[in-house]
């Protein structure tokens, strides 16, 4: 079915829905407006979907994730907003994704590397924020990526260097710093880049795509340097760094023993911090966490091996045991041994460097759960420090978050009424437990469906604690809220007539 380039308005029908053997629907270049319906993810037959340049307002809805034999995604040069699914990792058939000029946000989803056939990945011209996601080094056969016109900020991450089919790069009009890596030297297949107006530095990697590039595509950078015209030599800037490093040594020389002396003082003083920070043990009710203990006692004095059981048992944190995604963290599923399932949220970095952790709701997080003790918040097992990267261990929840509970057709038909009803009880007396008989109380400030995960029974554990705060019951406790609310939170707030989920839930919102 082909109905582009006419003069069609108005909506997308539902109805559509009822075709069940279209396999090809292009509508392009019309001037259909509103949302995307999301009865189109019941046409299951659906190869080639192409609803670019007209005027679609609204989310791509997540039940998209169930076309299966979809090839090609076409809703460029729209006014489509939010984020771009996760359910999108389930388009294993994938091989062309445009989704460039829109008003997509938040970051570029790591589930796109589940999409070993994607060979051509346009998301240029949108709102992207955070760093370019390594997976998308596991799509080793895409030709062409183009994440320009962007927010993205970030290290390019060396995974990018096993696309060896990829041919066209464009990553310009970002904020991407640090050097091109070196691994890039071994991508031939490269006949097109673009890196202009970023905040790179460093040699040009040596193969013909870079040495061949005009200099349009590499201009507005911090200080790259190669064998392009219109760029310094890389022998040229050392050799000028070495002169300014030799008529300032004399100088250098008589600062030096102050500033040993500051570096002394403050080596001492980390060191100090550090040590107390890893004799830190959290404590546990002896009776309830008792088969916690030996646990937690690796976790406290001897981080180095459970460090290298977490990453033996997730095969240095591969994507396929990737469960979820947190406010700060990215959440795995670590089977420690036979019998023995953990949750791993490992710290994402901050946006500003990706080597810098987010330690103060890292630490916001252990404070808040080292004091909560409740059926219905999630079992916090322990933490783990290190150099490398900091993670926090849980309770492994079966059935996820409530959030992908009620967006799987399936899985909603089982979580049946009196199910939802006993899981709202449930969050209420979690919120209430905080509010009322913590000590000082809390104040989650982030509660949505991703945050409140399920067990096997459908009883609800309010996880996700970075964003805590304090109540103080002699102030107004009013603030700004700290994060967007979950849209699945509609579904179960209709139940707000019980008394203590309403009062509950609503401080939450207020805060």
């Amino acid at each position: 079915m082909d109905l582009s380039h006419n003069h069609l308005n108005g909506k997308l029908s539902w109805k559509w829905e009822h075709c069940h053997n279209l396999t090809s629907f292009k509508i392009s270049n019309n001037n259909i407006s509103g949302e995307i319906p999301a009865t189109f993810g019941r046409m299951v037959q659906l190869q080639r979907l192409d609803l670019s340049l007209n005027n679609l307002n609204g989310e791509i809805p997540g039940e998209m994730g169930n076309l299966s034999m979809l090839s090609e995604l076409d809703l460029s040069n729209n006014g489509i907003t939010g984020n771009v699914p996760t359910e999108i990792g389930l388009l294993s058939h994938l091989e062309h994704l445009n989704l460039a000029s829109n008003n997509l946000s938040g970051s570029i989803p790591a589930q796109l590397g589940s999409c070993m056939r994607l060979q051509n990945l346009n998301l240029s011209i949108n709102k992207f924020q955070r760093s370019i996601p390594p997976q998308i080094g596991n799509t080793q056969v895409l030709e062409v990526l183009d994440l320009s016109y962007n927010n993205l900020s970030g290290n390019i991450p060396g995974e990018l260097a096993k696309l060896r089919n990829l041919q066209i790069l464009n990553i310009s009009h970002n904020s991407m710093f640090g050097s091109i890596p070196l691994t890039f030297g071994g991508m031939l297949a490269l006949t097109s880049i673009d890196v202009s107006y970023n905040y790179l530095e460093g040699p040009l990697p040596n193969i013909k795509a870079f040495n061949e590039a005009p200099f349009e595509a590499i201009q507005h950078n911090k200080g790259l340097c190669g064998n392009v015209s219109g760029l310094p030599k890389c022998n040229s800037i050392r050799s000028k760094k070495c002169n300014r490093c030799v008529g300032a040594r004399t100088i250098v020389i008589l600062i030096l023993s102050f500033l040993g002396f500051v570096l002394l003082s403050c080596t001492l003083i980390i060191f100090i911090i550090i040590n107390h920070r890893r004799r830190r043990i959290i404590k546990r009710d002896d009776n309830e966490w008792a088969n916690d203990l030996d646990f937690m006692r690796i976790l406290s004095y001897d981080g180095k091996v459970f460090y290298d059981q977490i990453v033996k048992a997730t095969e240095g944190f591969d994507f396929k045991y990737y469960v979820g995604e947190g406010a700060y963290g990215i959440v795995y599923k670590v089977e420690i041994s036979e019998g023995q399932t953990v949750a791993v949220k490992k710290i994402s970095p901050s946006l500003e460097d990706d080597e810098i952790i987010d330690l103060i709701s890292f630490e916001r997080e252990i404070q808040a759960l080292t004091n909560l003790r409740h059926r219905n918040i999630v079992k916090f097992h322990g933490f783990c420090s290190h150099v490398k990267q900091c993670f926090l261990v849980y309770e492994y929840m079966e059935r996820g978050s409530l959030r992908t509970t009620l967006n799987n057709d399936e899985r909603a038909k089982e979580f049946q009424w009196d199910k939802r009803v006993n899981m709202v009880r449930g969050v209420a007396d979690a919120l209430s437990y905080m509010h009322h008989e913590c000590s000082p109380p809390l104040i989650h400030r982030d509660l949505t469906s991703n945050n409140i995960l399920l067990d096997c029974d459908y009883e609800a554990h309010v996880s996700d604690f970075g964003t805590t705060r304090l109540l103080r019951p002699d102030s107004s406790n009013w603030t700004i809220i700290a994060a967007p609310l979950g849209i699945s939170l509609r579904s179960w707030l209709i139940l707000q007539f019980l008394r203590k989920s309403a009062m509950c839930i609503a401080l939450e919102l207020l805060h």
